[in-house]
C-alpha cells in the first residue's frame, strides 16, 4: 500500500485533515452548539492543536529525515501503520474518553523511542538532540495531561519554537541560497555566524525563562532581546531576493512568526498589553502552523519527484493560513467573536485545500526523472 511506503505520505495528510476539522469543531462548541464532546472543550482544543496536530507533522518530518541522517531503511509498512494507530488512539481518547487521556502519551513516546534507536544505530549521534526534543514534547504532554495544563502548554510551545528556530534556521537560508544560485543570482544569503549563534542562545534562554518563571518583566526583557536578534538573523537571509518563489518566501514568513511570537511575549512580560491568547496563537497558529505547513508542502512535492514550485492553489493555501493566524492573534486582544470565526474559516479553508491537493500527491508513485 503506497500510503505505508513513507511517513510523509501518511502523516502529512493526517495532520492537514486534523487541522481542517478540529478548529471548526472547537468554534461550534465555543458558539454554544449542543455537542456532547469533549468534556472540557478549551483544554481539548489546546491539547489537540499543540500535541495532536504537531505530533503528526513532526512524525512525518522526522521519520522521513531519519534515513538521510542515518543511512538506514525508512520506517514503512506495519510499523508505520502501528505508529499511526497510536496517533489515532490519542485523538479518539482525547475526544471521547477523557479518563483514558494518558493513552495519548503512547504516540510521542513511541516516536521518541524510534528516533533514538535509529539515530544511535546509524551512528549519527549529532542528531540525538532531535530525539531528545521529541522526548521533551512527550514530557510536556504528560505534564499537561496530569493537570498542570499551563506549564505543559508553555513547555510544548517552547520546544516547538526551539525546533523551528534550529531546523528552520538551517533549511531556510540553505534552500534560499541554492535557489538563488540556480537562478544565476548573486544575492548573498548570510552563512552561519555570530548573529546566528547569538539568536539561538537568546531564544533558548528566553524560552527557558518563560517555561520556568512564566510571564515576568525579566522574562519579557529576554524575549524582546531574542526577538530582535532573531529578526536580524532573518533579515540577513534576504527574503526579498526569493519573492518570485512563494514556497521559499513562505519559509521566511514562517520563521518571521517566531520573531513575532517572542516580541509579543516580551511585550506581555514588560507591559501586560498583550494577552496570553495572543502569545499562544502567535506561537501555535503562526509559527507552528505556517512553518509545518510549508515544510509538509515542500516535502510532499520533493519526495514525489515533482518540482518544488508553487502553484496557484499553494499560494491560496499559504495566504489563508497566514491570514488566519494574523486575525486570530488580533482577535486575542478583542472581544469580537466574528474575528474568531473568520480566522477559523480561513484556517480550515487553507488546510482543507492542502488535503485536497496533497492527498493526491501522497497517493501517487514517485515520478522518475
Amino acid at each position: 500500500m503506497i500510503l505505508l511506503s513513507g511517513a510523509y505520505r501518511l502523516f502529512f495528510p493526517a495532520a492537514g485533515l486534523m487541522a481542517a476539522l478540529a478548529v471548526p469543531l472547537w468554534l461550534a462548541i465555543y458558539s454554544g452548539a449542543d455537542i456532547p464532546v469533549p468534556e472540557d472543550a478549551q483544554l481539548w482544543h489546546m491539547h489537540e492543536m499543540l500535541f495532536g496536530y504537531l505530533g503528526a507533522a513532526l512524525a512525518g518530518f522526522l521519520l522521513t529525515a531519519l534515513p538521510n541522517w542515518t543511512g538506514r531503511r525508512a520506517i514503512t509498512g506495519l510499523p508505520l501503520l502501528g505508529l499511526m494507530g497510536l496517533w489515532l488512539l490519542g485523538r479518539v481518547v482525547m475526544l471521547l474518553w477523557p479518563a483514558g487521556a494518558l493513552l495519548a502519551l503512547l504516540f510521542p513516546m513511541a516516536l521518541a523511542l524510534i528516533a533514538t534507536v535509529e539515530i544511535v544505530a546509524g551512528g549519527n549521534r549529532r542528531n540525538l538532540p532531535m530525539a531528545g526534543m521529541v522526548w521533551l514534547i512527550a514530557a510536556a504532554q504528560a505534564v499537561f495531561l496530569l493537570g498542570d495544563t499551563m506549564f505543559g502548554t508553555r513547555m510544548g510551545f517552547a520546544i516547538a519554537l526551539m525546533m523551528i528556530t534550529l531546523i528552520g534556521g538551517r533549511v531556510t537560508p540553505a534552500f534560499s541560497r541554492n535557489w538563488l544560485i540556480a537562478q544565476g543570482r548573486k544575492d548573498v544569503v548570510a552563512g552561519f555566524g555570530v548573529v546566528d549563534k547569538a539568536a539561538l542562545s537568546c531564544t533558548a534562554l528566553a524560552l527557558l525563562a518563560w517555561v520556568i518563571f512564566d510571564v515576568r518583566p525579566a522574562t519579557g526583557a529576554v524575549a524582546l532581546l531574542a526577538s530582535g536578534v532573531l529578526g536580524l538573523r532573518l533579515i540577513r537571509w534576504h527574503a526579498r531576493a526569493v519573492m518570485a518563489e512563494p514556497l521559499l518566501l513562505a519559509m521566511h514568513a514562517g520563521y518571521g512568526w517566531v520573531v513575532i511570537s517572542l516580541f509579543l511575549l516580551g511585550v506581555q512580560g514588560m507591559t501586560g498589553w498583550v494577552t496570553q491568547a495572543q502569545v499562544f496563537h502567535a506561537m501555535g497558529a503562526g509559527a507552528v502552523g505556517t512553518m509545518t505547513l510549508i515544510v509538509m508542502i515542500r516535502a510532499l512535492l520533493g519526495h514525489s519527484g515533482q518540482a518544488i514550485k508553487a502553484g496557484k492553489s499553494d499560494v491560496v493555501i499559504l495566504l489563508s493560513v497566514h491570514a488566519a493566524a494574523l486575525i486570530r492573534v488580533i482577535a486575542g486582544g478583542m472581544d469580537m467573536a466574528w474575528l474568531l470565526h473568520l480566522s477559523g474559516t480561513l484556517w480550515s479553508l487553507g488546510f482543507s485545500l492542502f488535503v485536497l491537493r496533497y492527498l493526491r500527491v501522497a497517493l501517487m508513485p514517485r515520478i522518475q526523472s
